[in-house]
């Protein structure tokens, strides 16, 4: 198994987020110094369109390769595209092990302990991807929006006429990391069309 962060320059909401610092550090060089300490993890790729990232990246110990493609760094380039027409480069370093560690640049909080936790059950039950996730405190079957004139309409309006205890939790991504089987995936148009994702 080895981890892949995606990394590119040209975030909107927040510029440059990948390597903001917090602290004396860029966020991303948490990211990779928590990486560094599993044991299962045969390398650590960052995948950018930035030598300024790249440099950063590399002297934290990461591998980068040349800059990713324009193509695969623009808005709507997801991770789908990435597993597809990215990733691949760097399998065969890795033995073309399809075992994927995929870290979001941002997760700098995420521990050893918490990445080791959740790799154990991955190896046990074998999904095809394990996914970080928080159950929604108030159900998201009860909400509403604002139609075109402007009044509140029900999103799921055959779901208001059931009792809350006769819907389903519903869960959301945490956005942090995924383990996931890169053969099983790449066939997919997204991460979270498979049939076997494992909550976390």
């Amino acid at each position: 198994m080895f981890a892949y962060i995606p990394a590119r320059s040209g975030s909107k909401r927040i510029l440059n987020k990948n390597i903001k610092k917090i602290g004396s550090k860029p966020i991303i060089s948490y990211v990779i110094d928590n990486l560094k300490k599993l044991h299962f993890l045969k390398g650590i790729i960052v995948s950018t369109d930035s030598n300024k990232i790249k440099n950063i990246c590399e002297k934290e110990g990461a591998l980068c390769y040349d800059l990713r493609k324009k193509d695969l760094s623009n808005d709507s380039a997801n991770f789908i595209d990435l597993i597809k027409n990215d990733i691949p480069r760097y399998q065969e370093k890795f033995e073309n092990d399809n075992n994927l560690l995929f870290v979001l640049a941002t997760a700098a909080l995420v521990d050893k302990k918490t990445f080791e936790k959740a790799y154990k059950i991955y190896l046990k039950k074998k999904p095809e991807v394990l996914i970080p996730c928080k159950k929604y405190s108030v159900n998201p079957y009860m909400s509403m929006f604002l139609n075109k004139k402007k009044y509140l309409q029900s999103l799921f309006p055959k779901k208001i006429l059931l009792n809350s205890q006769n819907l389903n939790d519903l869960y959301y991504d945490a956005g942090l990391f995924y383990f996931m089987d890169i053969s099983k995936i790449r066939k997919l148009n997204s991460i979270k069309n498979s049939k076997k994702i494992l909550p976390f």
